[in-house]
């Protein structure tokens, strides 16, 4: 091997150990703070709902009966940018499937305060929750009232005969949807 060979191949070793061996060898580098400004805090999106009444004691239903519950509800929607929507949740209505099929259920709004509660266009017991102030967590108060009816020609013959359809369950969900 030549001189110069053995000079290039000794230097290509050194740097190897320098690089990767993690002495003395420094690459520049620098950081600077931007200035960014100040934390991020989270909002909110919570529901809560008073013990509610039904207008009567529904037990043994027959087609043609109408029952309501009502009961208070109050919305914490706090946040920037935050959309909401309040519904019936379809599922927590359980029992035997003609009876569950053949029920309709709708909810209307009443007594808002801080705030209101808009029908969606197009879609069934689904309400758009709008905050007076959405920056300072005051909770969207509001009377909802839940109907159920058992449609005279929702069934004919023996259908949903000795059925039942479980409603201590019934439940309301709020979810964040996308803000226009």
């Amino acid at each position: 091997m030549n001189k110069l060979t053995k000079a290039a191949l000794a230097t290509g070793v050194a740097t190897a150990l320098l690089v990767g061996g993690g002495s003395t060898l420094a690459l520049w580098n620098d950081a600077v703070d931007v200035g960014a400004g100040g934390d991020i805090t989270t909002g909110a999106l919570t529901l809560d709902a008073t013990g509610g009444s039904w207008s009567d004691d529904p037990d043994q239903w027959v087609p043609g009966d109408s029952f309501t519950y009502t009961t208070q509800v109050s919305i914490v929607a706090q946040g920037d940018n935050l959309a909401s929507e309040l519904s019936i949740n379809p599922s927590s209505i359980t029992g035997t499937p003609a009876l569950v099929d053949a029920l309709a259920t709708t909810m209307t709004v009443d007594a808002v305060q801080n705030g209101a509660m808009t029908a969606v266009a197009g879609q069934e017991n689904v309400f758009t929750v709008t905050p007076t102030d959405a920056t300072t967590g005051t909770p969207v108060e509001a009377t909802i009232t839940i109907t159920v009816d058992f449609p005279s020609d929702s069934v004919s013959e023996l259908v949903a005969q000795g059925a039942t359809a479980e409603l201590s369950a019934l439940q309301l969900r709020l979810n964040q949807v996308e803000s226009a």
